[in-house]
């Protein structure tokens, strides 16, 4: 019997030492839900009282053609607010009710002659309620999800097609 309690000694007292050896892993790990972060393809855009822009991008089909614009924008003020997006000449805008959402590829943005394609990252500016905030934001193809969001007068590129020969071989 004494061996027995012995075994079961030495295993409770590992038990203990593992248990408070890795009690401690996530001490110095901040917790995920702590740190905001965008969860779409779009970017956040911080800084603007009152207002809430969230995964904003840009759906474009070539370099240097037309680029709608994506995401969604909250007015949490009391007063209507001008929103104004730019990038290179080009800008657009909407007015966004108080206490009020805006998903921004229902409005029909469109910045035209965007320079960068679907891949890049894109320079603009965002203005809202008299300040205006400098942020990079993707450009993505029009495709998936995002082709309804496609440019005006965009056509996608034919896919290749098989033909009845490919994939067999001769002997």
């Amino acid at each position: 019997m004494k061996h027995n309690l012995r075994t079961r000694g030495r295993a409770l007292a590992l038990t203990v030492v593992l248990t408070v050896g890795t009690a401690g892993c996530s001490v110095f790990s901040p917790f995920q839900t702590a740190e905001t972060q965008s969860i779409g393809d779009g970017v956040a855009v911080p800084g603007l009282p009152d207002f809430q822009v969230e995964n904003l991008a840009l759906v474009t089909g070539v370099e240097g053609g037309d680029a709608v614009v994506t995401g969604t924008v909250e007015n949490t003020g009391s007063d209507k607010v001008e929103f104004t997006i730019s990038a290179g000449g080009s800008k657009a805008s909407t007015t966004v009710d108080p206490n009020s959402v805006v998903t921004l590829g229902d409005a029909d943005l469109t910045l035209s002659g965007l320079e960068e394609g679907a891949g890049d990252m894109v320079d603009v500016e965002v203005s809202a309620v008299d300040k205006t905030v400098p942020v990079l934001v993707p450009a993505v193809d029009p495709s998936g999800y995002y082709r309804p969001y496609a440019p005006k007068g965009w056509t996608p590129e034919p896919s290749p097609s098989s033909t009845a020969g490919e994939g067999s071989e001769e002997h």
